[in-house]
Parts: C-alpha cells; sequence; structure tokens
C-alpha cells in the first residue's frame, strides 16, 4: 500500500487495515437512542376487526370496525395500559387490551396483550365465551408491527361467533 510520500511495510499496512476495517463497521451499525429520545417515544397505530355474529334463525351478522388510534406517549418510567372495545349484532363485544413499555434504547414492547370475546342476551354482558393472548410486539424506532388475533365463542361450543382483530403500531 502506497501513501503519498511514504512508504508501508508490512506492519504498517496490517495497522492500517485494523484501523479503516473497525471505522467501516461502525458507520454501518444504526445508532441508538440518546436518553432524550428514550425518555419518551409516541405510538400511533390502529385496529381493524371483522366481528361475526351467528344466528340459526336468520342471517348472520358481520360488522366491520375500525379504530385509528389516537397517539399515546410512553416514557421509560411509566408504561401505558390500552383499551378499547366493539359491538355487534346487539349480542357480542370484543375488547382489545395490552400494555406498551418503552427501553432506554427507544424500543417499545407490547406485552400483556389479550382479546376478549363476550357472548350473550346484550351487547353489555358480562358472559366470556373466549380469549385470546397476544405478546412480544417490538417496536423499533421509526419500525412498525403488525399481530393478526383471532378469537371465537369457545366457551358455548359456537365457532361461528367470532372476530378476527389486526393491530398495527408504529414507533
Amino acid at each position: 500500500m502506497r501513501v503519498k510520500g511514504m512508504r508501508l511495510g508490512p506492519s504498517r499496512s496490517a495497522l492500517w487495515r485494523a484501523l479503516v476495517i473497525p471505522a467501516a463497521a461502525a458507520v454501518a451499525v444504526p445508532a441508538l437512542a440518546t436518553d432524550a429520545q428514550a425518555a419518551q417515544r409516541t405510538v400511533t397505530g390502529n385496529v381493524s376487526m371483522r366481528i361475526m355474529d351467528y344466528e340459526d334463525f336468520g342471517p348472520n351478522t358481520v360488522c366491520n370496525r375500525g379504530f385509528s388510534l389516537t397517539p399515546r406517549t410512553v416514557t421509560s418510567e411509566t408504561a401505558k395500559r390500552i383499551h378499547l372495545a366493539s359491538r355487534c349484532g346487539g349480542e357480542i363485544r370484543v375488547e382489545v387490551h395490552y400494555r406498551l413499555a418503552v427501553d432506554p434504547n427507544g424500543v417499545i414492547r407490547v406485552t400483556e396483550g389479550l382479546v376478549e370475546f363476550y357472548e350473550g342476551a346484550s351487547e353489555d354482558t358480562s358472559d366470556l365465551d373466549g380469549a385470546q393472548t397476544f405478546a412480544n410486539m417490538i417496536l423499533f424506532p421509526g419500525a412498525s408491527a403488525s399481530r393478526n388475533i383471532h378469537v371465537q365463542n369457545w366457551s358455548e361450543g359456537q365457532p361461528d361467533d367470532k372476530a378476527d382483530v389486526t393491530l398495527t403500531l408504529r414507533n
């Protein structure tokens, strides 16, 4: 290897490679968030639900619901618990619950996720007939993630009473 005005021997060449390669590798590694960025992150997203209320005396009721989630600020000191619900057919209520937590690098984790399926004589019933948990959604800064959750009336053996929920979040 030649540098203008200098001849590099074998030991000098090895030193040059040792200095150049780590510098290039450092550029390729994404920078971690600073403490100021990690202290506060904003989560946005949406939830869509397709709920079916099975009827043995007439046509089934199908409800398609969509929600744009209000931007939520999450700090490393305080986790946020999110709850939303949708109703269908006069007999079904689907509730989505989850917890958002942020780590020092600005990565948001969705934990304690739960979709509950209530079916009864009214949409205000307390008759829980199915539930499905979800967790481990990881949202790196600037990224998004989605999760599809299926829940149905397992308790009463009515698999056509069901809901398909898609949760999409952005960090």
